[in-house]
């Protein structure tokens, strides 16, 4: 399956959006450009450390801006590895970047750091935003406190959803730092629910996608629903993002979706086993690769299901 860009044939996927093993994207718009911040790929177990960002003019060609974070050293002081998913959002003329990592005690957790511009430097901050001992506090049904996505409310509010094999919902305080006391909800709803869950309005529907099965899955994948609240219940619709094994392309999933200012077009962002499958026998798991494609509604109102380029 060797192929040149663009793909010659049809029967085959397009090339990734980015060179190399990356997954978990979190697309954003600023400034005039386009930013990825993915989990950095291809290290057993997921046990990379470091975090790098991407810009882009036009969605197209990728810029490798560098490493904005590396949760095996001093500047994370409650981390000691793994760095997943992160999640970036801005206000008041600064970023806020949630990522996962794991503590000394093996335990994943979110943590947040800020940065005057969308490249960095980013400083974190000394102990974790959202911890399993939080959720499970605030009568939380979650196997791991991972996987954040920030959404913006009508009125500027602004929640973090996270959670793997549960989700949950909290409203982040001004300062984007901190959790406002007694927010913390039980997202229900979310059929097959693994991990991933994000949400954006659209004409006054909530619509819902998470990730289902394991990452590690051929048949990893996006489900979709509708609520009429941020806080659910969320119906379940239909899964919107799937593998297509005849075109070689699986493990679809882990996504965020991006609607650039003042234009009614969507794009969506997600990982996808690396290609071509035959270069990696083993660990197709922590072999993954970005992708991204345009997202489109029907005239329902739905999400319609994603084609693959």
């Amino acid at each position: 399956m060797k192929r040149t860009s663009p793909a010659p044939d049809p029967d085959l996927p397009a090339l990734p959006a980015l060179p190399g093993l990356f997954a978990d994207p979190d697309l954003v718009e600023g400034d005039g450009r386009f930013y990825l911040y993915p989990t950095t790929d291809g290290f057993p177990g997921w046990s990379g450390t470091r975090f790098r960002v991407f810009s882009s003019p036009d969605l197209a060609g990728w810029k490798d801006e560098g490493v904005i974070l590396d949760v095996a050293t001093p500047a994370v002081p409650w981390a000691a590895g793994h760095a997943w998913a992160p999640a970036v959002a801005r206000r008041g003329g600064r970023w806020y970047f949630y990522f996962c990592a794991k503590r000394p005690d093996g335990v994943s957790c979110i943590g947040v750091a800020d940065a005057p511009s969308p490249t960095g430097p980013f400083a974190a901050r000394p102990e974790p935003l959202a911890t399993p001992e939080l959720a499970a506090a605030g009568g939380i049904r979650l196997d791991q406190a991972i996987d954040p996505s920030v959404f913006f409310e009508d009125d500027g509010s602004a929640y973090l959803l996270f959670g793997n094999g549960g989700a949950a919902v909290a409203r982040l305080n001004a300062d984007m730092i901190s959790l406002a006391p007694g927010s913390l909800r039980q997202l229900e709803g979310a059929t097959d629910f693994r991990e991933a869950v994000s949400v954006l309005k659209r004409r006054g529907l909530y619509h819902f996608t998470w990730s289902c099965d394991d990452t590690g899955s051929p048949d990893y994948h996006v489900n979709y629903g509708t609520a009429a609240s941020l806080h659910g219940p969320i119906v379940f619709r239909y899964p919107v993002l799937q593998a297509d094994p005849g075109r070689y392309i699986l493990g679809t999933g882990h996504h965020s979706i991006l609607k650039p200012r003042d234009r009614d077009e969507y794009f969506i962002a997600y990982h996808r086993f690396a290609t071509p499958l035959s270069d990696y026998p083993e660990g197709k798991g922590w072999h993954r690769e970005v992708c991204v494609d345009r997202l489109e509604f029907g005239a329902d109102g739905l999400m319609l299901p994603v084609i693959h380029r």
